[in-house]
């Protein structure tokens, strides 16, 4: 068979193979996957390895993510979680029934783990935070942007609605963000940040603005504080010192510190 017929054939067949995955990369990305389908870590190894090397902080989240009561409380926009209900953000009781939580004839169980393999990997972890479906959102990529100082997360200085119960968490753990907005050392730097705006659109589903830059529709920067001590992200801070006494003028007539 002539050697260009060959050449050209080798060449389709090896098109079958990698088009698919050229044409999600280059074609919108995200959409071609459906919400929790995406495999981040294919374009994000990066970030997945210093999540992985973050030691306290990847297994406080990597349990959360497991945690199949507390994506479901995402999922429903929860603002109070006892025992066995789950308080949804329209007011709705859902009730666990031993295998799923229900609210009348309506059943919900959201589980990160899609491999099935009984935990949570790498590529899972990351929907915590980016799948649309546990932020109430129906962002055609599925993918969207949860920061550490959100509402049902750890809180910001408008709102906390994370119920410690649901984690087997302490209250200083789970609205760290609110804690951060009161009368401490990391409070100038946390309001600082709070009333900049990130890049980040806000999702309003739930009927709360969350932390955002006041009236505006975009996160705050206030996670900033949080990825500051607990990430390898290079957080650039000016610290404006007050001026101090100029002690070099020996014969200067006596007066008080201001």
């Amino acid at each position: 068979m002539n050697k260009k017929i060959l050449l050209y054939l080798a060449i389709m067949v090896i098109g079958l193979y990698v088009m698919p995955n050229t044409v999600s990369l280059f074609s919108g990305q995200h959409t071609f996957y459906s919400g929790m389908d995406v495999s981040c870590e294919k374009c994000h190894s990066d970030v997945l390895s210093q999540i992985e090397n973050s030691g306290y902080v990847y297994d406080r989240h990597k349990a959360a993510a497991g945690n199949t009561n507390y994506t479901t409380y995402l999922t429903l926009g929860g603002t109070d979680y006892s025992n066995d209900q789950i308080t949804a953000y329209d007011g709705k009781i859902w009730s666990w029934t031993g295998s799923e939580w229900q609210n009348s004839s309506d059943t919900l169980n959201v589980n990160l783990d899609k491999d099935g393999q009984n935990g949570i990997d790498g590529g899972e972890i990351c929907m915590l935070c980016h799948n649309a479906s546990l932020f109430g959102s129906s962002a055609h990529s599925g993918i969207v942007v949860r920061v550490c100082d959100d509402d049902r997360c750890h809180g910001n200085r408008n709102n906390d609605t994370n119920s410690p119960e649901i984690l087997g968490s302490s209250p200083n753990i789970t609205a760290a963000g609110y804690n951060l907005s009161q009368a401490n050392i990391h409070q100038p730097i946390y309001l600082s940040a709070s009333n900049q705006s990130s890049r980040y659109t806000m999702s309003q589903t739930f009927g709360q603005p969350g932390n955002t830059n006041g009236s505006s529709s975009f996160i705050s920067r206030g996670h900033w504080t949080c990825e500051g001590c607990h990430t390898e992200t290079v957080i650039n801070a000016t610290i404006t010192l007050a001026p101090v006494y100029n002690h070099s003028e020996a014969a200067g007539a006596p007066r008080r510190y201001n």
